[in-house]
Formats: C-alpha cells, sequence, structure tokens
C-alpha cells in the first residue's frame, strides 16, 4: 500500500526535477492549434478551467495538491481570487510561498502543508476547490469529495482534472505503480462519487488529445538530459522511466485525462 509518507518523500526530493520538466505548473499543458510550447500550454489549462468555473473573480480558492502554488498565484494575479493551497510536501510549501512573494500576491494566499485524510477545513469556507492532477494520489477519494462538500459554501464549486481508467487495465496498474496512486478512477467513477457527496456535475470534459503531448516533452526534454539521468536520485530515475509508461496508456486510450466540474 503506499502511504503518504512515500508520496511526501517523492515530491520533495523530486522539486528541482519537476520544476526542470514542468516549470511553474505542475499539470498537463492544453495544447491547441499547433501550439507546442509547455509553459503557455499550462496556462491556457488555468485559463480554459477558469472559464469552465465561470469566475468572476474575487473567489476564495482552495487548491488541494497545490504544488509549487503557480494555480493560486495565477488566480490571484489573473482574477483577484483568495486562498489557500494544501500540500503534503514541506518543500513545496517553501517554493509556493516563495513564488507568491515574488508575485507580490503573498498577502492573499496561505500555502500550508498536510494530508488530505486529515481535512484541516471548516464548513462553509470556499467557493471553489481546485483539484488538478492530485487526487490520484488520495487513498480516499470519496471521503475527500464528501469534505469538499462540506467545505464548499452553497452554490460553491468544484474544479476537478484527474488521469481516469480502469484498474482492471494492466495499462493503468502500471501507471498507478510508476507515479505512487494507491488508485486510479474511471471518469464515471468520479461522477458517481461527486453526486454520492451531494453535488451535482455541470461539465465533463475528456482532454485526452489535448494534453497527451504534455509527456511528449517530457520524454524530449528526458533524452536530451540522458547524460546525467544516471546521477540523479533513484526517484529522479523512476520519474524519466515513467514517461513511456504514461504514454504508452494515453495512446491506447486506456487512460484518459477528464476534467469535472460540479456545485454543491
Amino acid at each position: 500500500m503506499i502511504s503518504p509518507a512515500q508520496i511526501r518523500e517523492h515530491y520533495d526530493s523530486l522539486a528541482f526535477i519537476y520544476q526542470t520538466f514542468w516549470g511553474d505548473h505542475l499539470h498537463h499543458g492544453l495544447f491547441v492549434d499547433g501550439d507546442g510550447k509547455a509553459e503557455a500550454a499550462q496556462v491556457r489549462m488555468l485559463e480554459q478551467c477558469a472559464q469552465w468555473l465561470k469566475l468572476r473573480g474575487g473567489e476564495r480558492v482552495l487548491d488541494v495538491g497545490c504544488g509549487h502554488g503557480g494555480t493560486l498565484v495565477h488566480l490571484a494575479k489573473r482574477l483577484g481570487c483568495t486562498g489557500v493551497g494544501l500540500t503534503i510536501s514541506p518543500k513545496q510549501v517553501r517554493i509556493a510561498r516563495e513564488r507568491a512573494a515574488h508575485a507580490s500576491v503573498r498577502d492573499r494566499l496561505m500555502f500550508v502543508e498536510g494530508d488530505v485524510s486529515d481535512f484541516p477545513f471548516s464548513p462553509g469556507e470556499f467557493g471553489v476547490v481546485w483539484v488538478m492532477e492530485s487526487s490520484e494520489h488520495f487513498a480516499d477519494k470519496a471521503r475527500f469529495l464528501r469534505d469538499t462538500y462540506s467545505t464548499l459554501i452553497p452554490g460553491g464549486q468544484l474544479l476537478l482534472a484527474a488521469w481516469t481508467g480502469s484498474m482492471e487495465s494492466a495499462r493503468v496498474r502500471e501507471v498507478a505503480r510508476a507515479f505512487l496512486c494507491p488508485e486510479l478512477w474511471t471518469a464515471e467513477e468520479y461522477e458517481a462519487a461527486i453526486v454520492s457527496a451531494g453535488m451535482s456535475v455541470t461539465r465533463r470534459e475528456d482532454l485526452n488529445a489535448q494534453v497527451v503531448h504534455t509527456w511528449e516533452i517530457c520524454r524530449e526534454r528526458a533524452r536530451a538530459a540522458s547524460a546525467i539521468v544516471n546521477l540523479v536520485p533513484r526517484a529522479a530515475r523512476a520519474f524519466v522511466e515513467g514517461i513511456d509508461i504514461i504514454l504508452d496508456a494515453y495512446r491506447s486510450r486506456a487512460l484518459s485525462y477528464t476534467v469535472l466540474v460540479a456545485r454543491k
């Protein structure tokens, strides 16, 4: 069984590697119209999700699995949002706080270290709960979604973007193993659990074709750095080895990238 301590160690030890491969935002890019620039595609993903949420500006956002703080910093600068970022990694907390200070939005944002299984937030505290590529690591996804319902204000929204696929597939199980995911869910499993938690799903998008280039870029960067790959920590080598695994799963359609928007 994958433990929170393993996930914490993974993100702490790979902070520099993730910055190298992913840049400011630790999530997939949304590639359209032949634009192959990773950083622009990652911002486009954020902008598209904000549009699907129909954010008006000034919302209080909880970013669960906030990484290096890129999402909240972007929302604070672009839309005047305030919020809290939760991550299991103390190193990510430090990086996120530094990033918020550099962007002059430190007064609007707070970044805290914590395990999502000990959900530390009060009822009716947030207008938006943003979960982008972190629920894969949650051992009890159904419980987290119930906690999400509780901490949302009436009419508040959930934005959940996740790698989705059936654990009956060997390719999906291999992705879960390579990237420390206790279990991956299908889009249907997520939707059913969201509804069971008391929310209504207002949008569901399969973005497989628009995001797969993220991993093609990662593979190119890994090959360019092949001379030093054997010198980096074992966890970093495992990450590089996982690139071909997830690419194969996406290309076979065993794995998809799903965005769900739901309302309380």
